[in-house]
């Protein structure tokens, strides 16, 4: 037989059989090549019960009815199976028996109630089944990827020789995976001469379940004269028992340092009779040369220089050379808790391009005596010929024993008077300790009263002298007017002057014109009377 286009029938139904051939290869996979599974759920089920696993669920909607002689003849159970809540299969099930849906999830009924369990003369009727749901096993790729640093930036210096990168694929799924295609991208970094490793991609056939692969690879410290970071991208894909494919991806970020370090150095602590170096740094441990580098420093707000640098130097660093420029600084206030020194900072510029690297930030601290000077009035409001108590304390907030003397014999103001007590005292002490001394004073007429500053000279063992001054505390004796109205006692206004008015100022030769133009005027009338 031969149709229309003269193609004889047998060529067709060849072409036929050889296309279902294909239709029947697409799925490469049999029920029974699967071979693992995982998170099994159990349960007895009677009539109408359920058991649940991910999205699938299994119902017992049958059972075989007994006849009137209370016999039961092949024991099964009918079983629905549900996905996401709908139904997708049903099946009836004999004792170790068994289904697989979709290769996804199998339904195994591992025992059916015995036939000498019926004892429907005396019981209901309430077969059961025991039923087991295991969903497929699937891979599940950990990749690891470690530097030879500790730190938790993975952070690397130029003068680093190599860098160290341990990569680990890990299969912690139920099931194997297969033809495994493993990519790593370093993001630029280059391989060592020596590393173990020299290529960025390879093949395994399988990966069992709990087995691992482990790759070791050097690379090279590049010379950058910023901070770079660098992405290590490690990409690993294969296929399950299914011939699904499935893809693992992990990123790693390090950082290779600025090939230019500033290292600033003090003496971590000192007395305030001390003086301090400091020295500065600077090292270029790149593999070329950068020229045209200004490097400068500041000495800080509670130190002073000595000396006359003007903590600016400009110079050229070649490759793997270094400078260091020292300077001497001294305190100018103790401080137990320590002062923080201000980085030292260098800046140049290549192609166009500026660059700056900065130091770190060394810490003095500064011992000696610092003292607090408070002085206060109590009460703040009183009416006039009251007393007033004037304290004045000095506390030791350094870590040095000071001797203190506090002086407060400055005049009082006018239509205030001393009552009674001292206003000098002196005494050693010791650090956190206080000295105190009070007055009594007194105003005889109302008014705002700002009393002076209290003075404490004060030095210690280690030879540090010094001073301070307190703030001017107010009080107010009676009912005094308000700000703008009439002055305190003492106290004269300065009066405001009088704006005198300023003469008009006339242009030379208008005063003699106007004086011509009215001796006309009066000619002019009188001629007119004759």
């Amino acid at each position: 037989m031969t149709f229309k286009n003269g193609l004889p029938l047998k060529y067709i139904l060849i072409i036929a059989l050889f296309i279902s051939g294909f239709c029947t290869t697409a799925q490469a996979w049999e029920d029974e090549d699967l071979k693992h599974w995982a998170e099994k759920k159990s349960a007895k089920l009677y009539w109408g019960d359920t058991l649940q696993n991910g999205v699938y669920k299994i119902e017992a909607y049958d059972f075989p009815r007994i006849d009137r002689k209370g016999q039961i003849g092949t024991p099964y159970i009918g079983i629905n199976l549900y996905k996401d809540g709908e139904l997708v299969a049903s099946d009836s099930m004999v004792s170790f028996d068994q289904f697989i849906y979709e290769g996804e999830v199998r339904v195994s009924c591992d025992g059916l109630m015995p036939d000498s369990d019926i004892h429907w003369q005396n019981d209901n009727y309430e077969p059961w089944a025991e039923m087991r749901m295991e969903l497929r096993a699937l891979p599940n790729l950990d990749i690891s990827i470690v530097t030879d640093k500790n730190n938790d930036a993975d952070t690397y210096k130029v003068t680093d020789s190599k860098i160290i990168i341990t990569l680990t694929v890990q299969n912690k799924g139920g099931a194997p995976i297969k033809e495994v295609d493993l990519n790593v991208d370093f993001g630029g970094l280059e391989f060592e001469t020596f590393s173990p490793e020299k290529k960025t991609y390879f093949t395994e056939d399988e990966i069992h379940h709990g087995a691992s692969i482990t790759k070791i690879f050097y690379l090279k410290t590049p010379s950058h004269m910023n901070d770079t970071d660098y992405e290590i991208t490690v990409n690993v894909t294969g296929i399950d028992e299914k011939e699904v494919v499935h893809n693992f991806t992990k990123n790693k970020d390090l950082t290779v340092l600025n090939m230019i370090t500033i290292i600033k150095n003090a003496k971590s602590d000192i007395f305030m009779t001390d003086t301090a170096f400091v020295q500065v740094t600077i090292r270029n441990d790149g593999a070329y040369a950068v020229n045209g580098i200004e490097l400068k420093d500041t000495v800080g707000d509670y130190f002073e220089l000595v000396g006359s640098s003007s903590l600016l130097w400009n110079f050229n660093l070649g490759s793997k050379e270094y400078k260091d420029y020292k300077y001497t600084i001294k305190p100018v206030k103790p401080n137990k808790n320590g002062y923080t020194l201000p980085e030292a900072e260098a800046g140049w510029v290549v192609n166009g391009i500026e660059y700056d690297q900065t130091s770190d930030k060394p810490k003095i601290i500064v011992h000696g005596s610092k003292i607090l000077l408070e002085k206060t009035v109590s009460p703040t409001q009183a009416q006039p010929n009251t007393n007033v108590t004037v304290t004045v304390t000095a506390t030791n907030i350094g870590d040095v024993k000071a001797n203190v003397e506090i002086f407060d014999k400055n005049p009082l103001p006018e239509n205030v008077t001393l009552v009674s007590g001292e206003l000098y005292t002196k005494q050693v002490i010791d650090e956190e300790d206080s000295i105190s001394m009070s007055y009594i004073v007194m105003a005889d007429t109302d008014g705002h009263y700002e009393l002076p500053r209290a003075t404490a000279k004060f030095f210690d063992l280690q030879g540090y002298r010094s001073e301070e001054v307190s703030d001017s505390p107010v009080f107010t004796a009676g009912n005094p007017p308000p700000a703008g109205g009439t002055p305190r006692p003492g106290y004269t206004a300065t009066p405001t002057p009088i704006p005198v008015p300023t003469a008009t100022r006339e242009e030379p030769g208008f005063g003699i014109l106007t004086a011509i133009m009215g001796v006309c005027l009066a000619v002019f009338m009188t001629l007119r009377r004759q």
